[in-house]
């Protein structure tokens, strides 16, 4: 599992608020969790694919996303603001810190695409607006509800196709621990070869 193949996944699900005028609100305003049907790029980042879904817990205030594949004992979870990612195995009791670049956000964070609209749709029972996003990491759909939480998407990123649609949706307080290594836990990182950007 790479780092850029996990951050790319995550951000095939959750991308950052954009301050143009009409642009979506792409980042959720508020803390959800909402289960997916996961195809292509976005699956095969898992050993043995995402056959059961993926359930991605997002928490708004500290721009934190946990991504853990149904039925398997691993999850990303990617800190935003700290530009950081790790896998969290709780079969091992173990995490492992990603190293990341800077241009590996930019799936979630979209900076430099261009978003145009595309029309309404209805999604695991909610209102959405699709957007076509096209960027220098590759071009797609997103459908996004008022508040940012990203529905439905379609695209490539990085020539790599992917997939996801929302199955449930469910608005909420998520649990700070979602977000935090257990102190027992092995902590494992990759060695730093020197500033990657």
């Amino acid at each position: 599992m790479t780092r850029c193949a996990v951050v790319a996944a995550a951000g095939l699900l959750i991308v950052n608020a954009a301050a143009a005028q009409d642009r979506p609100l792409i980042q959720p305003s508020r803390d959800v969790s909402v289960r997916y049907r996961v195809e292509g790029a976005a699956a095969s980042v898992v050993p043995g694919g995402i056959p059961n879904g993926l359930l991605l817990s997002w928490d708004a205030a500290g721009q934190r996303l946990r991504a853990e594949p149904e039925g398997r004992t691993q999850a990303v979870i990617v800190d935003l603001r700290a530009r950081s990612a790790l896998v969290v195995d709780t079969a091992l009791r173990s995490a492992l810190t990603l190293p990341t670049r800077d241009s590996d956000f930019q799936p979630l964070t979209l900076e430099g695409a261009r978003l145009t609209r595309r029309g309404e749709a209805m999604v695991a029972g909610l209102p959405c607006t699709n957007w076509a996003v096209r960027s220098d990491r590759g071009n797609g759909t997103v459908c996004l509800t008022a508040d940012g939480v990203a529905l439905r998407a379609d695209g490539d990123v990085d020539g790599r196709h992917g997939a996801f649609t929302a199955s449930d949706v469910s608005y909420g307080p998520v649990r700070d621990d979602l977000f935090r290594v257990p102190a027992d836990f092995l902590q494992l990182s990759f060695p730093k070869l020197g500033r990657i950007k």
